[in-house]
């Protein structure tokens, strides 16, 4: 059994199977500093890593603002800096996900004294088009987190905050596998939440949506979170990738003689045991 078969669904095959729903063409993200360090010195980070030809623009008309536009093979970011702290009332920061800061990364956030708002202008509408931007978004803001001073990045459509340390422990992966399409951070674009139905546990995605998926959801789930977030980001990455596509009505088997399906409600799919 390869790697990812356990991830791979059973289905009917006189079933022709159904495209995602069209990924959104938008990415947006935050990335918060400790101090601030000027726009010179972003500046500086993006031309030492990708030359100052991918600085396309520069806007200084907003003093308290200064913006740049950067190209990378043919997408176009937009990048501006404000030194104050990041707004508390825009996302709650204080909302972290299990496994992504430590504690002392944590209580750091909230101290933050500047921040950089990074956002793509295009990338096109299909999925393979979509899947490249944000994998060089992913470029983009790794090289963005390479000062001391970076504490972390909030990516706004799975509404998700991660520390310098890990962003850059993924970014780092894509970068030795950047020529591999089927490898995609998912980490760092899918979060996980949980929550509760009556007496029984939910653990799913959050941001699924913005490749053209509904979200998975595990009811009940028995493994412990590790392995059910691991689940979720091979899962994720399977369908981002073009792999695989699961919808209604599919099994899956996680572990030999125990079979799973898939149920469609609410814009999600439910993965519950099958009785």
């Amino acid at each position: 059994m390869g790697i990812f078969d356990r991830f791979r669904r059973s289905r009917d095959p006189a079933r022709d199977p159904e495209p995602a729903a069209a990924p959104k063409a938008d990415a947006k993200a935050v990335i918060l500093l400790g101090r601030d360090v000027g726009w010179p010195a972003v500046l500086r980070l993006m031309e030492n890593r990708f030359g100052p030809r991918a600085l396309t623009g520069r806007d200084g008309s907003h003093p308290n603002a200064p913006a740049a536009r950067i190209s990378l093979e043919g997408v176009s970011f937009f990048c501006s800096y404000m030194a104050m702290p990041y707004p508390p009332q825009v996302c709650d920061l204080s909302a972290i996900q299990e496994g992504l800061f430590s504690p002392e990364e944590k209580e750091a956030i909230p101290g933050n004294q500047a921040f950089l708002v990074l956002a793509r202008q295009d990338g096109g509408t299909t999925q393979v088009e979509t899947v490249r931007a944000c994998r060089l978004f992913t470029r983009l803001a790794a090289a963005l987190l390479d000062t001391e001073s970076a504490l972390g990045v909030y990516v706004d459509s799975p509404e998700l905050l991660v520390s310098r340390r890990v962003y850059l422990y993924h970014a780092e992966i894509l970068e030795q596998h950047f020529q591999d399409l089927e490898y995609f951070p998912a980490p760092l674009w899918v979060s996980i939440r949980h929550g509760q139905k009556g007496d029984l546990p939910l653990t799913g995605t959050w941001g699924l949506k913005q490749f053209g998926f509904p979200e998975l959801w595990f009811i009940n789930p028995e493994a412990d979170w590790p392995e059910i977030h691991q689940r979720l980001y091979l899962m994720s990455m399977l369908q981002i990738t073009g792999r695989e596509l699961y919808r209604d009505g599919d099994t899956i088997q996680f572990t030999p003689g125990k079979t799973s399906v898939f149920r469609a409600l609410n814009g999600a799919l439910w993965i519950m045991d099958q009785r």
